[in-house]
């Protein structure tokens, strides 16, 4: 399960996802490189304005986060925002084997 958070106060955007593991196992999350997950605002035309992961280098070793049984993993960024206006945020866990793609939309006044 995931849940995705947008937090607009403060002059910056804060943006979280939350992954759960539901099951009554262990899950081993694995990832391809260092960049675990990423974060993308497009406007209100469907554009992309901003990545979190532009311009940063990741480790090129894959790696992988254990999550217990009913336990969560929260991954959080935050963007300076330009200008209002309405904005979809999508939030991805670039998990291999669990993927996730969560979009939300927002608006800043």
């Amino acid at each position: 399960m995931s849940h995705v958070m947008v937090d607009t106060a403060n002059g910056t955007v804060g943006f979280a996802i939350e992954v759960t593991n539901d099951s009554p196992k262990r899950v081993e999350l694995t990832f391809p490189d260092g960049r675990t997950h990423d974060f993308v605002v497009l406007d209100s035309a469907g554009r992309e304005i901003w990545r979190w992961s532009a311009g940063r280098l990741f480790t090129q070793a894959m790696q992988n986060r254990l999550l217990d049984a009913h336990d969560s993993a929260v991954y959080r960024e935050k963007w300076a925002p330009g200008t209002p206006g309405h904005y979809t945020l999508v939030a991805q866990l670039r998990s291999e084997n669990y993927p996730v793609q969560q979009r939300v939309d927002f608006a800043l006044r």
